[in-house]
């Protein structure tokens, strides 16, 4: 019969066995490798990258400019702001776009796609709020009790 192989030792270390290694080595110092810290990153100048906060476009406040260019839609290093066409050059739905608050679901005609759609994004943001333990809706007064779909 072959002769059985001795287990395989294992390494012992301060973060693998801190109790061990405390009783055994006494005040020896083991040394552990600390693979997931962080280091700072600095150039051969000295400077940290790290500090350097990226610059935001310049703000245009001058009116004859704001009134005959499209300020910042220039996406191109050497290029200038496109200038502002007259109105009939445009396409008659760019000027239907609504701009402001979205339509409320009591304003949409039941059935439709908007309706569904509208339906769902409320509910998902009724149950969003039902997880994170906030009210969500119209305050109910005292005497009133919530509604039942």
């Amino acid at each position: 019969p072959p002769a059985k192989m001795a287990a395989p030792m294992r390494v012992l270390t301060r973060r693998s066995c801190p109790q061990i290694c405390g009783r055994i080595l006494g005040c020896v110092y083991v040394r552990t490798a600390n693979y997931a810290k962080a280091k700072g990153f600095a150039l051969k100048g000295g400077k940290d990258m790290t500090t350097e906060k990226p610059k935001g476009p310049d703000i245009v406040t001058d009116p004859a400019l704001l009134t005959t260019q499209c300020c910042g839609a220039n996406i191109y290093k050497d290029g200038s702001d496109p200038p502002i066409k007259p109105d009939e050059e445009y396409p008659d739905w760019l000027f239907e776009l609504n701009l402001g608050p979205a339509a409320k679901l009591e304003d949409l005609e039941p059935g439709t796609r908007k309706y569904f759609k509208r339906l769902r994004k409320e509910n998902i943001w009724a149950e969003n709020a039902r997880r994170k333990g906030k009210k969500f809706g119209v305050k109910l007064l005292p005497d009133e009790s919530p509604r039942k779909y």
